[in-house]
């Protein structure tokens, strides 16, 4: 008997000692592996702690991600190196010198995706969505996208003559992006913003390479031209 009593002693101090163990590493013996996998996680990226979820989509910056100021204008110089994604590889716009060099269709369905979404890449629909915008609607991101909103934009596909608006079916564009800002040139009245993007958090797939020019218009920065390979 006192064998079996010191076995079961020595048992339960076990116990005892491993649930210890647990509460000092800040994790609950009771709470099942698979209710702590839906919780949300950080990723450390650049000595920085970044709270993410599960289920969506990011864009991890590094490098030169500082805002710049053109004159007085402060330039988020991190949006704009999500823009030059979104237009040379998710639009594949590759090159244009000036915002007008963009062929009408890609220019009407980039604004207007841009009605309801600020990025692209945190699109995540689980089936294509139906949309439909107004023209000025349309016009007015061209203005803030381009600075100028000088296109035929009714002669668009995507316009529906008889009902007076934009129509499109949206679909996921979600997605992660890892880049790093290599150079940010800032002149008198723009900066060139050259990106590299890869194909993950490492870096070390190279996806491809754009150079995007931001200049200053009426004040505020906007998309003035853009070279992607």
């Amino acid at each position: 008997m006192k064998k079996t009593t010191l076995k079961l002693l020595a048992f339960l101090t076990a116990v005892v000692l491993a649930a210890s163990a647990f509460s000092a590493c800040g994790v609950d013996p009771n709470v099942k592996q698979e209710d702590e996998a839906t919780a949300d996680y950080k990723v450390k990226i650049d000595d920085e702690d970044q709270e993410t979820e599960r289920d969506g989509y990011y864009a991890y910056g590094k490098g030169k991600t500082d805002p710049v100021k053109i004159g007085d204008v402060t330039v988020n110089v991190k949006d704009y190196a999500v823009r030059s994604y979104e237009l040379g590889f998710m639009m594949a716009q590759k090159k244009f010198d000036k915002p007008k060099d963009i062929p009408l269709e890609a220019a009407v369905q980039y604004a207007f995706i841009h009605v309801f979404y600020d990025d692209f890449y945190t699109i995540n629909n689980k089936t294509v969505q139906y949309r439909s915008a107004q023209e000025k609607q349309i016009r007015d991101v061209l203005k803030t996208q381009f600075g100028t909103d000088d296109y035929d934009v009714t002669s668009s596909m995507l316009y529906n003559a008889d009902k007076k608006i934009f129509e499109m079916w949206i679909p996921s564009y979600g997605t992660n992006i890892y880049y790093n800002i290599d150079a940010v040139n800032v002149s008198s009245d723009e900066a060139e913003i050259i990106t590299t993007f890869y194909n993950e958090l490492e870096r070390k797939t190279l996806f491809g390479k754009a150079t995007i020019t931001v200049r200053i218009r009426d004040g505020k920065p906007v998309i003035y031209s853009l070279k992607a390979e």
